[in-house]
Parts: C-alpha cells; structure tokens; sequence
C-alpha cells in the first residue's frame, strides 16, 4: 500500500518540463509505435498457425488410426 501511495504521488507532483519535441523525433516515436504494432501482429499470426497446425496434427493422427 506504501507504494502505491507512493506512485500515486509522483505522478500526482507536476513540474513544467522546459522541453521540446521536433517533428523528427514525433516521427520517429510514431514509427517506432508501428513497428511494435507489427511485431506483436506477425508473433500472434505465427503463434496461431503453429498452434492451430498442432492441433490440426493432432486430429489427423487419430483419423488415421480409426481407418486402420
């Protein structure tokens, strides 16, 4: 609980940050934020594919062994 106070009154304590942020560095957050965008997509999609072609294995062992 002390350190969610804690937490809670860091963020709560605003000071003026005096900084600035050029059009290239948005940019390049924007890009950065996109390319994990897509990293996470193309993890899930192959994670998914080899799951489902696991349990498609799975099926089809049995399917054969009924045949026989």
């Amino acid at each position: 609980m002390k350190y969610l106070i804690v937490v809670l009154m860091f963020f709560a304590y605003i000071v003026p940050a005096h900084a600035y942020i050029d059009a290239g560095s948005g940019s390049y957050m924007l890009q950065m934020a996109m390319a994990g965008l897509m990293a996470l997509a193309f993890t899930i999609k192959l994670t998914w594919t080899r799951i489902a072609a696991s349990v498609m294995g799975i099926f089809k062992g049995s399917a054969r062994t009924e045949k026989l």
